[in-house]
């Protein structure tokens, strides 16, 4: 006696798969909430062999591992998978039984839960059974059913199910390393890196914005964007500012601004950028670094006419060769760079910002209070470890560029009294 209860249930049921416990094990499965709790099945088995699989000993065709690899190398791997799997089959049986098998359903009201042979039919009401193919078996016959057919065996349960990819070697691997990044609701992740040239811009005007397009469309618009202009010899440009901002599901802004002493030509410049932002919503996942271990968080900055530095408090340790990226959050309805970022010094669990506002440095203290001198805003900052030194980019995918941000060093770190001693 089975009770399904959802709509995934009652297909496995059909398809001779009677012992799953836990479908969440089957990552490409997708599990319904529709509720099936008003029927049952009753199914009488007649086993006569059976056949076992050792998965070590299936080999999966060319083809199929093929697909997998283009799938696991795509920008967006877990729905490339889910569809090669909804294709191919998500269940791979590592025992088949063979035999003769019949079944019934039953409204739940005629609820005596418990079945044991098939004298308890009786007890049931049940006077025949329904063979795999629709054919009706009255009670009485069931005997003669069996002997006449019991040599037409067909299989009537795949049992100890192992998803399909379990066949799979190396691919295997990916596959669940990919699951575990997608499972990971906490943490961010390097979605996407880009160089864009400023061919198309006007070196006589001072803010620009510049429109950025992505190869591949976003599934959420819940995303972060950092990034440097730099020169053609991939060098940090300091005397032009950027922000981001305007964020869709097919691109940002990058809002550039020059200082009046900037004495650039912009058309032989590029903005270096990368999206960070958690792979459970938006999808996109760029094969080029998927490696990165990335911290990005948000702290609120109170910029005061009379202060330049701001120390801001990591809830982890920082150590030398961490990259840092910081970019001021600014409201929907403006996002010009006016805050000059830059990193002064380091320790253990906390980095010291020099801000400068650009408007502030207007800002006349005779004619104004304190209280209105004070500028709040949202410190957007993304740290990534020292693993690495290089990005590989996603829309140029001959060049890989350095690390255009901070970088924490013996020089710029911040030794405690307590370090001294």
């Amino acid at each position: 006696m089975i009770r399904p209860s959802t709509k995934l249930e009652v297909g496995l049921i059909s398809s001779n798969i009677l012992s799953i416990e836990n479908l969440s094990s089957f990552p490409f499965i997708k599990i319904d909430g529709k509720s099936y709790e008003d029927f049952y099945y009753i199914l009488v088995k007649f086993e006569s062999y059976e056949i076992l699989l050792d998965v070590d000993n299936v080999k999966p065709t060319k083809e199929f591992e093929q697909i997998i690899e283009k799938a696991l190398n795509s920008m967006k791997p877990l729905k490339d998978l889910q569809r090669i799997f909804n294709e191919y089959g998500h269940l791979f049986p590592q025992r088949i039984i063979l035999g003769r098998s019949l079944k019934i359903i039953l409204p739940d009201s005629s609820s005596n839960n418990t079945f044991e042979n098939v004298k308890s039919l009786d007890d049931l009401d049940v006077s025949y059974l329904l063979t795999q193919k629709g054919e009706i078996i009255e009670k009485d016959n069931l005997s003669q059913w069996f002997d006449n057919t019991r040599y037409n065996l067909e299989i009537i349960e795949f049992d100890n199910i192992i998803p399909l990819y379990k066949i799979l070697k190396e691919e295997q691997i990916k596959i669940d390393d990919i699951l575990d990044k997608f499972n990971d609701f906490q943490n961010s992740r390097i979605i996407m890196t880009g160089i864009t040239d400023l061919k198309d811009l006007d070196n006589d005007e001072i803010l620009y914005y510049k429109h950025i397009n992505l190869e591949t469309s976003l599934e959420d618009e819940n995303y972060e964007v950092f990034g440097s202009i730099i020169s053609k010899d991939n060098s940090k440009l300091d005397n032009i500012y950027v922000n981001f901002g305007l964020y869709d599901f097919n691109g940002f802004y990058a809002i550039i601004k020059k200082s009046e002493i900037a004495n650039t030509d912009l058309k032989n410049c590029y903005i270096s950028w990368m999206i960070v932002g958690r792979l459970s919503q938006l999808s996109v996942f760029s094969p080029n670094n998927r490696d990165f271990q990335v911290n990005y968080f948000k702290k609120l900055v109170e910029l005061q006419s009379n202060q330049l530095n701001y120390r801001i408090e990591t809830s982890f340790s920082l150590s030398e060769g961490y990259t840092i990226f910081a970019h001021a959050y600014h409201s929907s309805t403006n996002y010009e760079p006016n805050n000059i970022i830059e990193l002064i010094k380091w320790s253990r669990n906390s980095i010291i910002f020099q801000i400068t506002n650009l408007s502030q440095l207007n800002l006349n203290d005779d004619s104004l209070t304190e209280t209105k001198n004070i500028i709040s805003m949202d410190l957007n900052i993304c740290i990534l470890p020292t693993d690495y030194k290089y990005l590989k980019i996603c829309n140029n995918r001959e060049r890989e560029y350095h690390l255009i941000g901070y970088i924490l060093t013996k020089e710029n770190l911040e030794i405690s009294v307590e370090e001294l001693v």
